[in-house]
């Protein structure tokens, strides 16, 4: 039964003992007693993730699940939310409570279904290559609208259209594509922090995987139009960036490696960048 005065958050979590706490603490440091219901569905897991979520807090549930698969886990989230919306995070990434509370708060404009925000790369640590695609890849067009992923909220309209999510690689595309334009809203003052791969190979091996993930959607959503043309925008930004041009060559090596290495391996399953989870700084 669905609770008014409740906002539920979805952490699908796979073996992720080393940043659970970090993700915990950052929602929940500034949250009223009872505001968040904190579903983390542990997924295929072999350590302790599932304990160090349930010493977190009170208002945290931990669901196990067997099987290691994130979008298995954010159906079984999905379904046990009493929230008036869900939120889902992702294990690694660091949303403050006050930009919770404006994602949810956007929700209640006639429309709108799904509510996200702009997305902080940590990239100290990582090597120049990595630094450098990062410098531009930032100033990607859907970007710059806001990121769909990683944390994204959703009314109960939403999460009606949304239903189950299917076996897919790249589930935050595929909800991306769900959802018109008009029933997103971007909050401006809504930011989250996630890390950039440390190596190359890892950024090889994110971006390959988000190329790979993003084909097998052709059988899944009818929808991508609607996103067409950002390619060019990006080429349009960069124009007026000289400062930008000098890492050009290095985003586009990047991405043409990448797509060449996403034809390599197919499937839909668990994969995450290790390198972000061993090298956690504060």
């Amino acid at each position: 039964m669905m609770n008014r005065d409740l906002i539920s958050v979805v952490v699908p979590a796979h073996d992720e003992e080393a940043v659970i706490q970090r993700t915990l603490g950052a929602l929940l440091r500034n949250a009223d007693p009872g505001e968040f219901e904190v579903i983390v569905v542990c997924n295929g897991c072999s350590d302790a993730t599932a304990e160090i979520a349930a010493r977190e807090s009170g208002d945290v549930v931990v669901i196990e699940l067997d099987q290691a698969s994130k979008t298995a886990a954010v159906n079984a989230g999905l379904q046990a939310a009493r929230g008036r919306a869900v939120i889902l995070l992702d294990a690694d990434v660091e949303l403050e409570t006050p930009s919770a509370r404006a994602m949810v708060d956007a929700l209640s404009c006639p429309g709108v279904e799904v509510a996200i925000g702009h997305m902080d790369v940590d990239t100290r640590g990582a090597d120049p290559i990595v630094r450098a695609f990062y410098r531009v890849w930032m100033h990607h067009p859907y970007l710059r609208r806001g990121k769909f992923a990683a944390a994204i909220a959703l009314s109960r309209d939403g999460m009606e259209r949304v239903g189950s999510i299917p076996p897919v690689t790249a589930d935050d595309t595929y909800l991306r594509r769900l959802f018109p334009r008009d029933r997103v809203a971007t909050v401006g003052s809504v930011r989250y922090k996630v890390r950039a791969p440390r190596t190359a190979c890892s950024l090889l091996r994110v971006r390959s995987r988000s190329y790979r993930g993003t084909r097998e959607l052709s059988g899944y959503t009818d929808s991508a139009g609607q996103y067409r043309g950002e390619a060019g925008g990006l080429l349009r930004r960069l124009l007026t960036k000289p400062a930008l041009w000098l890492y050009v060559p290095v985003y586009v090596a990047v991405v043409l490696a990448a797509r060449g290495l996403s034809y390599r391996n197919s499937g839909a399953r668990w994969e995450r960048d290790l390198t972000t989870r061993s090298a956690v700084t504060e």
